[in-house]
Formats: structure tokens, sequence, C-alpha cells
């Protein structure tokens, strides 16, 4: 609703009314001097009375306040407004005062070649009955009628008359109507009034005399704030608390503000209609795009170029609810936006959000500013559109907004005609939805796949995209059906995320849709080959074969800007099993840089959690438990990741368990998970990790229970490989400490066969181990060197680090063992254990290095520390400083030093001699 430029002026029979509601805010002083000059209108005059001040000082109820007391005492009042609309219209405020007397009409002024129309009638006037003369917003005066008021009060000698102006300054023209007045030569005695805001201590009175007793600091500060100390608007506060009936305490601020928000709205509104309607106008372009836009821009986009922009703006800085911004911008206050775009129809609002898009994207503001435009826009169907609202989206995805980045890509999808382009966005909306409504994304990924008409590369994708979200039944469902009818490279695709969902076809022991045909052994494209890798890893059998095909897939494939994730992540766990971290770890790597949007929102979880376990595998933990934490956090902004939560936990524990920390490694394997988590491909990974823990607590029982259930379940999914997890050797361990001593041998045989089938060092060395640990045997040191030869061609992690101790103890005191080759050892074993010493290994390093002290008769050798008896023993053996820095990780200087000390505290003259005192130990 907007007003016209005459309804906007002022009608006298309003006058009464207006003038009984004058703020009571207002100052006491002016009222007073108005006052006087009023009641001496009989006996004094002429009177010029000028009220300047910001907007909504209170000028114009004083005006009102000081014609109703001349009307009351049986005065002559003319009243009038200046209006911006009429700021260049010729004697706009002279025909309105006029109007208000008889005999004259506007067309026979306007026909009149008179420069002051009607100024010798109101002379007349004046002589035969007292006047007040009130114009309010002075300040957007035409300049015919500011020289009218010019010469009226040049020829008002003798006459009972007050002129009473009221406006701001700043909006005015140069030099402005309120020096134009003042200067004006006459007999008119000049009285200056400026109204300022309002003092703390006028508000604080004003709090007191309208809400009652209790003022409370805060409160009254928050409704000068509020306010901005403006008389009009502070009145309209109280009265509104008021009249609820409640007391101005500090539990009712946030009530204040709640009003606050209504008053400004509404006084900004009306604000809006005394500016007229292209005033208004420029207001309403401003709650659209005010802080985007320059103010000459804001006025084109309102269609208000003729008006005077240095006026406008001038008031519009002094109007509550609008900001001036530090880049000379202007802004409608964020929550009076909605009320003042009230004030249009709904047609009207999407015609300014479409052209004010359309200018924003010209002046190069920011996605977001542009894309909330558009959402309030007709459509438009431009390509920037487009592009503006799905890089919002992907900026949402990032802060996590994710409701708007549905509502961001949604708006984009209607501006698209392309039918190909159309189902690329809806497979982003669809990765959105899939974080937050899970059930959502299954609906729209289905569809998605089972539209014949989409681009190949979409139904793939949003296969992938299924899987990876945890939908993996709905997504086998879908490519079931369309299989049938899928040719070419998409059938190759489908078929390759069909297994990647279900490598061996047993969920939980049952055949799952034996009418798919399986991979073929020889297949053709890369993400054939990634799950055909991962399942010969499931098994345990073809290790050439398997890390072929995962090289093939993993670095070949061309799709390398967009992987698919299931692919992908299928041939980095088969060359985790495989043995080559390195790749592994390079595939990850590259996947969580290539991955954006939801697509890496969505595979975050698992893998990192699979990079978090290579590192396991590496033995560094540091970096597995930066990676983990990582993981539980993306894990934790997805709504559907039960299924990944084993794996986390189950890896995070036995970090944990490396590290040392076995209480909080006690908490995470006893922490409740939701139902769907033992339904995961991961469960046995968390089976395993409470078996471990309850081992290495002492309650063996209970570990072969965990144990065996981690294998059953490993079992009924045909997942057979002692490399994905030993739960054979460590329930064989178990077995060995609850004294069942057959089946610990029977399960470490059978480990020991399974491991040799799949020809992996560390997994082959592990199990030789274990074969020691539950048997007594007489070959006991040749299996631990044939061991620690195997392992030596793996990764240096945990299974490393055991075989590496009992190599060491046992090459320490068998008979037989060599004590160079031991010191070597157990100088490796110390460096490896360094960084985390509260760990088991660490524990057992120290205990070798004080055996290997008892064992090796070196006189003075217990004087020594630690570190200085590693670096002897090497030095011993023939290694050069290089070499024996290289295996303590100290510099060359360092084991320069410790070799000094050595050699000063056995009383030797050099490495000559100490490398005889460890020889001369060898045979004993």
């Amino acid at each position: 609703m907007t007003c016209s430029a005459t309804s906007s002026r002022f009608h006298p029979a309003q006058s009464a009314t207006a003038a009984t509601h004058l703020p009571p805010c207002t100052g006491e002083r002016e009222r007073t001097r108005l006052a006087a000059l009023v009641d001496a209108l009989d006996t004094g005059g002429p009177v010029l009375v000028t009220l300047s001040g910001g907007s909504g000082a209170g000028q114009s109820a004083l005006l009102r306040w000081a014609a109703d007391r001349a009307r009351t005492a049986g005065h002559r009042v003319l009243h009038a407004r200046a209006v911006l609309s009429e700021a260049e219209r010729s004697y706009a405020v002279v025909t309105q005062l006029l109007d208000q007397l008889d005999g004259m009409t506007t067309s026979h002024r306007a026909a009149r070649p008179d420069p002051f129309p009607g100024l010798a009638r109101v002379v007349r006037a004046v002589r035969e009955h007292p006047t007040v003369l009130a114009v309010e917003d002075a300040h957007w005066l035409d300049r015919e009628s500011l020289h009218w008021l010019q010469a009226l009060l040049r020829r008002s000698a003798g006459l009972p008359l007050v002129v009473a102006c009221g406006g701001s300054e700043a909006a005015a023209d140069e030099p402005g109507w309120l020096s134009a007045l003042d200067s004006a030569p006459g007999p008119a005695a000049c009285h200056q009034l400026p109204l300022a805001s309002l003092s703390p201590h006028e508000i604080a009175a004003a709090v007191t005399r309208i809400c009652g007793p209790g003022n409370d600091e805060r409160f009254v500060a928050e409704a000068g704030r509020i306010s901005g100390g403006q008389p009009d608007v502070l009145h309209d506060l109280l009265l509104r608390f008021a009249a609820l009936g409640h007391r101005p305490v500090p539990a009712r601020v946030s009530l204040l503000h709640r009003i606050g928000t209504e008053v400004c709205g509404d006084h900004l509104v009306h604000a809006m209609h005394t500016l007229g309607p292209e005033g208004g106008a420029v207001v309403r372009a401003l709650a659209v795009c005010g802080d985007l836009l320059d103010f000459p821009v804001v006025c084109a986009l309102a269609r208000a170029t003729h008006l005077n922009e240095h006026r406008l703006r001038a008031a519009l800085t002094q109007t509550v609810g609008i900001q001036s911004l530090p880049s000379g911008r202007l802004r409608v206050e964020p929550s009076l936006r909605t009320r003042v775009l009230e004030e249009m129809t709904a047609a009207d609002r999407t015609d300014l959000h479409t052209q004010a898009a359309e200018l924003a994207h010209r002046a190069g503001a920011e996605d977001r500013a542009v894309a909330d435009l558009l959402l309030g826009a007709r459509l438009i169907a431009a390509p920037w559109a487009v592009r503006t609202l799905r890089r919002d989206a992907d900026r949402a995805i990032r802060d996590d907004a994710h409701g708007r980045a549905v509502v961001l890509l949604t708006r984009a999808s209607q501006e698209v005609r392309d039918p190909a382009e159309r189902a690329l966005l809806d497979l982003e909306l669809a990765a959105v939805h899939l974080v937050t409504e899970p059930e959502a994304g299954d609906l729209r990924i289905e569809r998605l796949i089972r539209t014949p008409g989409h681009p190949v590369a979409v139904r793939v994708a949003a296969a992938d995209l299924g899987i990876t979200a945890g939908g993996t039944r709905a997504v086998r469902r879908a490519l079931t059906d369309v299989l049938t009818e899928a040719t070419g490279a998409e059938r190759e695709d489908m078929l390759a995320l069909f297994w990647a969902a279900d490598p061996t076809a047993q969920e939980q022991g049952v055949v799952s849709v034996p009418s798919v045909p399986p991979l073929p052994e020889r297949p053709a494209s890369p993400a054939q080959a990634a799950v055909r890798a991962w399942q010969l890893a499931l098994y345990g059998e073809a290790l050439d074969e398997a890390r072929s095909l995962a090289r093939t897939a993993l670095f070949h494939d061309h799709r390398s800007d967009s992987p698919l994730v299931q692919p992908a992540l299928a041939a980095c766990k088969a060359l985790c099993l495989a043995g080559a971290l390195d790749e592994a770890e390079a595939g990850l790597n590259r996947l969580l840089g290539t991955l954006g949007g939801g697509g890496l929102r969505l595979a975050a979880p698992r893998l990192l959690a699979l990079r978090g376990e290579v590192h396991l595998r590496r033995g560094r933990l540091a970096q597995a438990e930066r990676d983990l934490r990582e993981a539980e956090q993306a894990a934790g902004l997805l709504v559907r990741s039960a299924a990944v939560l084993p794996h986390l936990h189950g890896i995070g524990s036995i970090v944990d368990v490396e590290s040392g920390r076995d209480e909080r490694a006690r908490d995470r394997v006893a922490m409740p998970m939701p139902s769907a988590a033992e339904h995961s491909e991961y469960w046995p990974h968390l089976l395993l990790a409470r078996g471990v823990v309850a081992l290495r607590s002492g309650r063996p029982e209970e570990a072969r229970d965990q144990l065996r259930e981690c294998g059953r379940r490993l079992l009924s999914r045909h997942h057979l490989n002692p490399a994905l997890l030993p739960w054979r050797s460590l329930t064989a361990l178990a077995c060995h400490a609850a004294g069942d001593a057959d089946e610990a041998r029977r399960l470490s045989e059978q480990e020991l066969t399974l491991a040799r089938r799949w020809g992996i060092g560390s997994t082959v060395a592990w199990a030789e181990l274990t074969g020691v640990l539950v048997a007594a045997r007489k070959d006991r040191l040749t299996t631990l060197r044939s061991a620690m030869e195997a392992a030596r061609s793996g990764p240096t992690g945990p299974e490393y680090a055991r075989v590496l101790a009992e190599f060491t103890a046992t090459e320490l005191t068998a008979p037989g063992g060599d004590r160079r080759l031991a010191a070597v050892s157990l100088a490796e074993l110390s460096v490896l254990t360094a960084t985390h010493a509260a760990a088991p290994m660490a524990a057992r390093a120290r205990a070798l290095t004080k055996t290997a002290a008892e064992t090796v008769p070196i006189p003075g050798w217990d004087v020594l520390s630690p570190g200085e008896q590693q670096t002897a023993l090497l030095a011993g053996t023939g290694r050069s400083n290089r070499d024996i820095a290289g295996l303590l990780q100290v510099s060359s200087r360092a084991v320069e030093l410790r070799l000094a000390r050595v050699y000063r505290k056995l009383c030797i003259n050099g490495r000559q001699e100490l490398r005889a005192l460890v020889r001369a130990t060898e045979g004993d």
C-alpha cells in the first residue's frame, strides 16, 4: 500500500487529534518557548520560529501542538507539509496554505504571473486575524515556496504572525531552508529551537513517567539504543510496553526488543509515506538490496532518478531503521525488511527482486547475496543465475547449511531448461538430502537410476552416491532391474557398483540376488577391476592379480577428475590388504582432494577411517588418531552414520591399545552403538577390538567369545583373508591363555595356511609368531628368524613391532642367538616405540634393554644410560655413526657425544676397544 503525494499532506481536520498526542518525551524547553510565542500573538509579532533536528526528533509533533494551542486560543492556523515528490514543483507548499483561505483555487493561482501568488491576500488576512503559519518537513520546500515565505517575512511588519517551520537541515539544498529563512530581511524576530536526541537522563525520566518506577539502567540503555534517542520512537515504544502491564525491569528487555522492532517498522513505513511514492520505492529497493548497490543504482532500480539524490540520501540517513554503511551505501535494518516489503504486492516484490538480482550480478556482488535475491525473483532462465545458485549451494554445504543448499538447488533446477543439466542438479540435490534426510535422498537416487532418459554418467554417479550414503539395498534393487536394459560402459559400471555394494554376495550369510552375473575374471573397465581386486583380497587369493587390478583401477581411470567413490575405495582397500600402503594412501588422498560438495561429505567418514587404518598398519599412531578424529567429526554431520561407526571405534580402540591408553580403549569399545551398526560390514572390526581389549585386560574367556563372534561374522560373508582381521591368531592367543591348547594350535595353523596362501610378509610373520607363542616348539629361533625375514618386507606397524620384540628376545637369550643382531633389533624396537612411552611394546623394549645389559657382561655397562647402551651395542657391531643416527633417529653429533661418554665411562680408548668388548661376549 502506498500513499500519493496529496494524501501525505497535512489536513487541518487532523490537527487537533494529532496535537493531543504530543510525545511527553519532547523537550520541556521547546514547549515553553512555543507556548509563550503563541500566547503573545495578539500583542507581539511578527515572529519566525525554526525547529531543526533529525528525523523523529519531534519537530512535527511540536508544530502540531503549537497549532492546536493557537487554534484553541481562537487564532487562525494555516498548516502545510512539504513532501519529497513535490520538492521540484513550484509553489507546492504555498498552494497548500492558500487552499485554506477562501476565494482562491489552485488553477487560478497557477495562471497568474505574480511571482508571489496570494501573498497580498495572506497579509490582509493576518491583519484581520492573528495567524500561525506552520510548515512541516521544511527540508522538502520547493524553491518558489521558500522565496514566498521569505517575502512574507519581509512584508510582515506589525503583523500578528508566527511563522513556524520544522525540518532537517541535512536534507535541504544549499544553503538550506534554515539559513535561508533566518537570513531573510524583515522585522520578524527569529527564534531557533534545535532539537537534539534525548539524553540518558531524559530517557530515564520518560521511562519512569510512562512505565512507572523500578527503572533499571540496562532497560533504560536498551530503550535509548532502540529509539536512537528520538522522542517519537521512544514515546511509542514505552507506550506499547506499558500497555502490556509490565514493569521496566531487566527480565523484560527481550520483550522491549520485540516491541522495538514493531515500533521502528511502523515509523519507517510512516516515513516512506511522507516521502511519497518515489521515495517509498527507494526505501523498498533499499530493503531488498541497499547494501549491495550504490545509492544512485538503487534510485534507478526504484525509478526515482528525477528526485534530488543529495536531499533524499540525507533524509534517509536520519530516518529510523535505515543505516549508513562504511562503504557509503544505505540499507534497511535486516529486522525491518519484511515489514517494509509487506507494503508491496507479491508480484511487485517478485519484480523488484528480479531486477535487483540482475543489477547485483552485474555489480559483482557475492554469490550468497545474489542467490538470496534470486530466491525471491521470478524465473530468469539465465546461465549466470544457475551458476550463482550452484556456487552458493556448494558454500552452504561446506558451512553445514544443508537446508539452504536444498532450497538453492531446487531453485536452480527450476531455472534449467536442458534435461541433462536438470538431471545433474537432481543428483546434487540428492546428495544434500542424503546428508540430513537420507530417506528422501534414497528416493531421489532410485528415481535417477531408474530413469532411462538421464545421462549415463548421472545414473552411474547416482548409484555410487547411494551406496556411499548407506542406501545399499535400495540401490542394489534398482541396479538389478536396470541391468537388464543397460548396455556398454553404463552396464559395466552398474555391474561393478552392484558388486561393490556386496562384494561376496553373502549378506549376513544369505546369498543375495544370484541372477546378477558375476564380474568377469578379466574386467574391461577400471570400476570392475577395482571391485574384482577387492573380491580377491577378501577371499585371500591371487595376491599379484589383486594388486595389479587395484593399481590399474586407481591410477588409470579415465574419470580421474570425477571418480566413482565405491570402486576407488574398493581399490584402496585391496591395496591396503596387499601391503601396498603407500599406494593406498595416495589413492585415498587423491580421492579426498577430488571429491567436493555432498559427495565428499558422504564419503569422508569411510575414506578417513580407511586412511586411519592405513596409518595404523604402518605404525603411525598419531596420524591414525588424527584421521579417526576427523572421521568421527564427519560422521557426526550425517544422519545415517551407523554403518561406519564400528570401523571408527574398532580402529580407534586398537590405536589406544598400541599407544598405552588401556582405560580409554576400554571406554571406547564399551560405548553403545546404534542397532543398525550391528548389521554393518564393519561390525567385526569392533568385535576384534573388544577381544583385544579383553585379552589385554586379562580376561581371555571374554576375549575368546568376542573374537569367535568376529570370525563368525566374517565367515558368513566369506571374508577369509587373515590380512583383513587376524581374528584366528588372536583367538588362538585367547584360547592359549584360557588353557585350551588344542584349539589354539588349530586356529594358529589355519591362520598360517591362509596367510601363506595370500602371501603378504607381515601377515605370514604374524601367523608364524602366533604359532610360536601358543606352542612349545624346538625350532623357535628358526621360526622367529623366518618370521622376522618375512616381516621386514612389510610396514613397521604393531604386528611388526611384536615380531621384532619376540625375535630380539629370542636372539638375546636363546642358545645360538646372535647378540649383535639382537642389539641392532633392540635399537630398532626402541626407536619404533620411543614416541609412546606407555605403549606395551615400549615397556617390552625397556625390559629387553635391561636384559641385554645383564646378558652382555661388559664391565661398567650398568653405568651407561639406555641411549648410551644402544649406541654402544650398535657401534660394537661395526655400524657407522650415520647408520646409528638413522636407526636411533638422532643426529650424528649426538652419536659422537654418546660414544665419547661411553669411552670415558668404560675407560677405553675408542671404537676399536668397544668393538672388541662386544665381540668378546658373543659366545656367552
